[in-house]
């Protein structure tokens, strides 16, 4: 019977204090969501018997409207707004207003510039400058292999090719940033190095 009434009590106390666990959101103002975002929930504590009436500038509530919980896919263009928020109690008073300034971040992209020729069996760099908000991850290919780097603090950022022994093009094939916005590729550009053949010197002759 005691380990019934334990078993009991733990699960209550997770009853109270998991599913608010799993609801955590930060209520720091500004709040921070990448542009485009879908599906950003934003919740105030529930009252039986209130309704929650819910301004979004700028986003479109796609679910919950009017309860304590409202789901939102916010506009791709970068800029702040903020999130209104009147409870309607069950006696028809209506709370004070709650406010959440939301700064939508631009979404990174990557653009890649380099000198566009070398002599057979030789190196050279190329640039790879981002906009948004930073660190930056990106993945860049030559055509058969990838590589992925994370946590770039900088812009531009040089990469090495090592020699090469055949004409060669670079293309950034993924970005993101540390806040888990994605960019897009398309239009980032990418870098030809052309290698150019070193010449074919015949053997000495002596007259």
């Amino acid at each position: 019977m005691k380990l019934k009434n334990l078993l009991i009590l733990a699960l209550l106390l997770c009853t109270a204090f998991c599913t608010t666990t799993l609801r955590a959101q930060s209520t720091t103002s500004p709040d921070t969501v990448c542009s485009g975002r879908i599906g950003s929930a934003y919740f105030v504590s529930y009252t039986p018997g209130s309704t929650y009436h819910w301004i979004v500038p700028n986003g479109t509530i796609t679910a919950g409207n009017n309860t304590d919980s409202i789901t939102v896919t916010w506009s791709a263009t970068p800029g702040t707004d903020t999130i209104k928020v009147v409870e309607l109690n069950a006696h028809g008073c209506s709370g004070d207003t709650q406010k959440l300034a939301v700064y939508r971040m631009p979404l990174p992209t990557a653009s890649l510039t380099g000198i566009d020729s070398v002599c057979h069996n030789f190196g050279t760099t190329f640039n790879v400058a981002f906009t948004g908000i930073g660190p930056w991850n990106f993945t860049y290919s030559d055509g058969t292999n990838s590589t992925s780097l994370t946590g770039i603090s900088s812009s531009p950022y040089t990469i090495s090719t090592g020699n090469l022994t055949a004409t060669t093009t670079y293309t950034v094939t993924a970005i993101s940033n540390k806040f888990g916005c994605v960019g897009t590729t398309s239009g980032s550009g990418s870098v030809v190095v052309v290698v150019n053949p070193k010449p074919a010197t015949s053997a000495i002759h002596h007259n």
